[in-house]
């Protein structure tokens, strides 16, 4: 497979230089190292997804763009949410945080995503591989950093507006309908943007019929507010509410699923709903009297609350759970200054952030019976500073260094508890204090005209998640969860190599890491007083390593050529068994056809592949088949239409030929039979069309 990508790779560049008369490649801005930096600059691994995408695919939720991009996967409960999986690790373990904006988004990370409506994007940047060094704990697998949209144009003109407008998406698949309402202004030193948005959908059409309990119904707003107070001085004002009704179909705590043999359990699980608020203030600029090319500060707060109903099994559908998840509410913030960002050689990056998260008990009522508390109230705070430098020699090569000290204190009130022997284990799982440094070190070298060598090695921790310290009921989860007094943090070291080659008309890389981990933490079934339960545990030592390699090539004739391979492997060294929720062989293709001599318009096909999956633990997973799926998108602008500035669609089929296919990374429960939903499989035949309306 190496001859392969690698031969690929050079007949690729060989012939790149041969071609003319091809639209070049756009410069890509990213802000993976906390500043934005051309991603040329970036040593790290770096997947990004444009707006232009986001619209053109007409996606209801991000995790499933995601899954386009090399070494990134998704583990779906349902159309509108799910987990993104990065290198082996999944956002459902605390191990690839979501930030937004650059500020941490911590809450609730199985359900993170169906928060965010995709229309508000700007673009989605990706770090594979840890970043604790920049990030701090949980950044293990990766990096998730989500730029929303803010409005564009000249601050200092009169008042005017501009990004408006109305988009609606409608999807076949489940009569699935999306609306956006946006308005925006600028001028006069405000920059405004306000959002509304509303989706509604009934269950969805796999390959093998309906999937039940995959309905779902979201409404929210987002606002983000800005003023130039002086030239180089800008505060903001951002916020958002997002209020979600839905099926949670299978996939992660809801394996089986509803979709198994009549007679057989049928478990249902559902969100009634989910809500959150979120407000931030921002300030960005710069501060020379204190040596700071660009200096940004923000502090934010975050609120969120679930109603989560249970049916444990629909052939007993008089034994119902309803679970309320009273918060958390999350308060952070970060101070970030850079100084030398316009010289030649050395540019330093110094570094504050922080959060505290609150989660009060959770409680639970049985058959309609008064809530009791169902687990303790929580406290996590976590602060870190950090520093980066950068030095660019005369031959470009860059060599950059960073550090990282994190300090995580976690607390659990237990006065509820009044079991003795269960209070002192949530007494000494919940009181830990947490104190790690991490660091990395990364290089881009030019070897030759076009061709850079990249190398990082980076340190990684994760410490243990209030949820995962704090044991949650049978509402939710199907067995109870018993804290771990000796739980460890979780520790890792990443090697990296690879290539670059970059011309006008091409960009590829390649990349070979691998990543070794103390202690990593997995959920284990065990005996507590007798009943079934499960509990966090240490497994000891752990190996993953993997190749990636990504092309984008502008072809001429109007033609763009896209295409990523990845290959994983993950190893429990103690038990030497597979890791969970590793990926097979996969890859992505996409060939667009986009004439400039056409107003916007374009075809583009794509497919998603990945061979069957063999290789699992067989006391915690099943084989899973492969799948190559293709799917057309098309679209066009028409121009200024009557009072409107410009109405364009987009079009779409997905799943072309309605392959029955699971991801092979969604859990399932084994001790039942395999089923629609168990491991839930992937919708259908899916018809897409969309309209949007520029005023």
């Amino acid at each position: 497979m190496f001859s392969f990508i690698a031969s690929s790779l050079l007949v690729s560049c060989v012939n790149a230089e041969k071609i003319s008369n091809t639209k070049k490649i756009e410069e890509v801005t990213v802000t993976a190292q906390r500043t934005e930096q051309s991603l040329s600059t970036v040593s790290k691994s770096v997947s990004v997804i444009e707006n232009e995408t986001i619209q053109r695919r007409q996606s209801v939720n991000l995790p499933q763009l995601m899954n386009e991009e090399v070494g990134v996967s998704f583990a779906p409960d349902g159309m509108q949410s799910g987990q993104v999986v990065i290198r082996g690790f999944s956002t459902q373990n605390f191990r690839a945080p979501l930030f937004v904006n650059g500020d941490r988004f911590r809450g609730r990370n199985t359900l993170e995503y169906m928060l965010l409506d995709p229309n508000q994007v700007e673009r989605v940047e990706i770090i594979r591989g840890p970043a604790s060094s920049l990030y701090g704990t949980d950044s293990f697998g990766g990096v998730i950093n989500v730029i929303t949209k803010r409005a564009t144009g000249d601050v200092t003109a009169p008042f005017h507006m501009t990004d408006s407008y109305y988009n609606v998406e409608y999807q076949s698949v489940n009569d699935g309908l999306a609306h956006r309402l946006q308005l925006g202004g600028i001028g006069n030193g405000f920059d405004v943007l306000l959002g509304l948005n509303y989706r509604d959908a009934n269950n969805y059409e796999s390959g093998d019929g309906i999937i039940p309990n995959s309905d779902y119904r979201s409404k929210g707003y987002d606002a983000r507010i800005g003023y130039t107070i002086a030239p180089n001085h800008r505060v903001e004002f951002i916020s958002k509410y997002t209020t979600v009704t839905r099926g949670r179909a299978g996939g992660q705590f809801a394996a089986p699923g509803a979709g198994n043999a009549k007679g057989e359990l049928q478990r249902v699980q559902r969100e009634e709903p989910m809500k959150e608020q979120y407000n931030s203030f921002r300030y960005e600029g710069e501060i020379p009297s204190l040596g700071l090319d660009s200096f940004e500060a923000s502090l934010y707060r975050r609120e969120l609350n679930t109603h989560v109903s249970v049916i444990p099994n629909l052939n007993n559908p008089s034994v119902y759970v309803d679970s309320y998840v009273n918060g958390p509410t999350v308060y952070g913030g970060k101070f970030i200054g850079v100084h030398g960002k316009h010289k030649k050689a050395l540019t330093s990056t110094y570094g504050m952030d922080w959060y505290f998260e609150d989660r009060d008990s959770s409680e639970q009522s049985t058959k309609g019976a008064p809530r009791v508390k169902s687990s303790p109230q929580s406290e996590q705070l976590n602060i870190g500073a950090f520093m980066l430098h950068e030095y660019t020699f005369d031959n470009d090569a860059i060599l950059s260094g960073s550090l990282r000290y994190d300090y995580v204190k976690t607390s659990l009130d237990t006065g509820y508890i009044t079991d003795s022997t269960t209070k002192e284990l949530f007494n000494k799982a919940g009181d830990t204090t947490n104190y790690k440094a991490t660091g990395g070190l990364g290089l881009i070298y030019p070897l030759w005209d076009n061709i850079d060598l990249k190398a990082n090695v980076n340190t990684s921790f994760r410490a243990p998640s209030t949820a995962e310290v704090s044991a949650v009921g049978t509402g939710v989860y199907s067995d109870f969860r018993v804290p771990n007094p000796d739980i460890k943090p979780e520790e890792g070291i990443t090697y990296e190599v690879g290539a670059r080659y970059t011309n006008d008309n091409l960009i590829s890389n390649l990349t070979f890491f691998t990543s070794d981990y103390d202690n990593l933490i997995t959920t284990e079934n065990i005996t507590y007083k007798g009943l079934a339960a499960k509990q966090i545990q240490n497994i000891g030592e752990a190996r993953i390593w993997g190749i990636e390699f990504d092309l984008d090539y502008d072809l001429p004739y109007d033609l763009s050529f896209k295409t990523n391979v990845s290959y994983l492997k993950g190893k429990d060294k103690t038990t030497d068994e597979p890791l969970e929720q590793i990926m097979p062989l996969n890859g992505f293709l996409s060939l667009k056809y986009e004439p400039e001599s056409l107003r916007n318009y374009y075809i583009e096909l794509t497919a998603q592949w990945a061979k069957k999956r063999t290789k699992v633990d067989k006391t915690s997973e099943r084989e899973r088949s492969g799948y190559f799926v293709p799917n057309i998108y098309a679209g066009f602008d028409m121009g200024k239409v009557n009072a409107f500035d410009n109405v364009s669609f987009n079009f779409g089929i997905e799943n072309i030929f309605d392959k029955a296919y699971s991801m092979p990374t969604v859990p399932e429960n084994i001790a039942y039979d395999t089923s629609k939903t168990n491991p839930l499989l992937q919708p259908g035949r899916n018809f897409k069309i969309a309209m949007k309306i520029d005023f």
